[in-house]
């Protein structure tokens, strides 16, 4: 009788371990129908989660809509020719309406390693036209192919851009006359 009581004391207690671990995790299924279709294209929504990790859900691909003419200075980006090293500095302009934070990985000299990180802080709209030239205080700010941007809203709408690859995604541009940078965040 005492081994019977032993193994189902033993038995329970397995079972409720495994069940306080797998509470730690949560498993979402997310549905591209059910996110909100007035999203701009280049937010995306985090699911609500009751958890301290959120999962990241990658909304539909939108519709190209029209958007008004940057600034001069802005619209001469263009790509990166092949072969081409662009290093320069970076100017960043948030023309939506959340506080945001700009976080930058940038890479090292060796192989596969980064610097220290690096961020920056914009309130709704700074930067509007022309953007803001970034730096540093510790050293000169220069961005080059490879480094990774990423920005985060911090106003709790859980809205983020990027992460953005200089000279491998879209943004931030390659201006070839003013030798820089240009990151422009749209609402």
């Amino acid at each position: 009788m005492k081994i019977k009581i032993y193994q189902i004391v033993t038995g329970l207690s397995i079972v409720l371990m495994t069940a306080l671990f797998l509470r730690r995790f949560e498993i979402t299924i997310a549905n591209s129908s059910t996110l909100p279709k007035n999203l701009p294209p280049t937010a995306t929504v985090l699911p609500p989660s009751t958890t301290a990790t959120p999962e990241i859900v990658n909304p539909p691909k939108p519709k190209p809509t029209s958007t008004p003419n940057p600034p001069e200075e802005i619209s001469n980006a263009s790509s990166i020719p092949p072969n081409v090293e662009a290093i320069g500095t970076l100017r960043v302009s948030n023309r939506s309406e959340h506080p945001v934070r700009v976080a930058l990985l940038a890479k090292g000299e060796a192989e596969k390693s980064y610097n220290k990180p690096a961020h920056w802080d914009f309130a709704p709209g700074e930067g509007g036209g022309k953007g803001l030239m970034l730096s540093l205080p510790e050293r000169k700010l220069k961005i080059k192919q490879g480094d990774i941007l990423v920005v985060f809203a911090q106003d709790g709408s859980r809205r983020y851009w990027g992460p953005y690859v200089a000279g491998e995604t879209a943004s931030p541009a390659w201006n070839t006359k003013a030798g820089e940078w240009q990151l422009v965040l749209s609402p």
